[in-house]
């Protein structure tokens, strides 16, 4: 070969090696171009509870306490008479008893507010515990009939040697009663001799609870008793209502009130006048809320018109003037 073919071929090769290179380097940047990954999106992470979750605690949604607007009805219910109980007859009517000259009586009235006073003595005084009687309450029983029970005792003067004990008498219409017998005895069962101005309501379970004013644990409050059958009591434990005195029961949906008296203002920590409370249970209840405040006034008795309206009746003694039965009718606030 000779030296221009040398040339030639030396050209032709060199020329060849680097079309193999350029070849070879396209194909590696094709081949990257194919099997390269493109960077996918980044996908943002769910943000993470901070809040650690702990047991579910239900929580008790407040229980609104009622309210009341309540103004005084004019005149008096009764006038020579005192210590009421009201009692919501069948038939629409009401009938209030009352006290006078150690006997209980009553009156009867169609509008809640004019009463016409009944001929007759519903309860007679006796001997001995019973010497004096006063303080009447009403239980209406499933058979019809109707149960009092009523405060009795061997004096009016509060002191030593004064014992109060509660008694009950059974009647079918409310006027002719039978008297039955010692239902709560104050010196044998821890109120030291002192159970008196009971009040009685019966239970959704059918018991009967008596609340009264007792001397146990303290000067003055009132506790409570309970039965199944309306005649066998056991005095329930603690103080329903610590000072106050006279209790008056209703119950109003899911509460229940009770009415009391503050007739003494250095040992109640409220002016005197009549005060209600709130309770879930009946038994234990809150503070204190004024119905009015006033001197000479006790024993309230309280009457449900309608699921909004009650009645609260109660004794006024203001010397000269005769012992009376006032009242004030409260509408429920929302």
């Amino acid at each position: 070969m000779d030296q221009s073919n040398v040339i030639q071929f030396s050209l032709f090769m060199v020329l060849l090696i680097l079309l193999s290179g350029c070849a070879g380097e396209s194909e590696r940047i094709a081949q990257n171009e194919v099997t390269a990954v493109p960077e996918q999106e980044s996908v943002p992470e769910e943000p993470k509870n901070l809040i650690q979750e702990t047991d579910d605690v239900p929580i008790e949604p407040a229980v609104k306490a009622l309210s009341f607007s309540w103004n005084k009805d004019g005149g008096a219910r009764i006038v020579d008479g005192s210590v009421p109980f009201i009692h919501k007859l069948k038939n629409g009517k009401s009938r209030l008893y009352y006290c006078k000259d150690d006997k209980i009586l009553s009156a009867l009235s169609s509008d809640g507010l004019t009463f016409t006073k009944e001929p007759g003595t519903r309860i007679s005084q006796g001997t001995g515990f019973e010497s004096f009687v006063c303080d009447p309450t009403i239980v209406d029983l499933p058979d019809g009939k109707m149960r009092m029970y009523y405060k009795g005792a061997n004096s009016m003067k509060p002191g030593p040697g004064s014992v109060h004990k509660i008694y009950s008498a059974i009647s079918s219409d409310g006027l002719a009663f039978q008297k039955e017998g010692l239902r709560i005895d104050s010196e044998t069962n821890g109120d030291k001799g002192w159970a008196s101005v009971p009040d009685a309501i019966m239970l959704p379970d059918g018991r009967i609870r008596i609340y009264y004013v007792t001397a146990a644990e303290m000067q003055h409050g009132i506790g409570s008793a309970i039965s199944s059958d309306g005649l066998n009591f056991i005095k329930e434990p603690g103080i329903r209502v610590p000072n106050l005195v006279d209790p008056a029961l209703i119950k109003i949906g899911d509460k229940y009130i009770v009415f009391a008296a503050s007739i003494d203002e250095r040992f109640a920590g409220v002016p005197r006048g009549i005060y209600y409370l709130e309770s879930s249970d009946g038994l234990e209840f809150g503070e204190p809320t004024a119905v009015f405040q006033g001197n000479d006034v006790y024993d309230p008795s309280v009457l449900k018109i309608d699921e909004n309206t009650l009645r609260v009746f109660y004794g006024k003694v203001a010397p000269p003037q005769k012992p009376a039965v006032e009242s004030h009718t409260g509408v429920v606030v929302e």
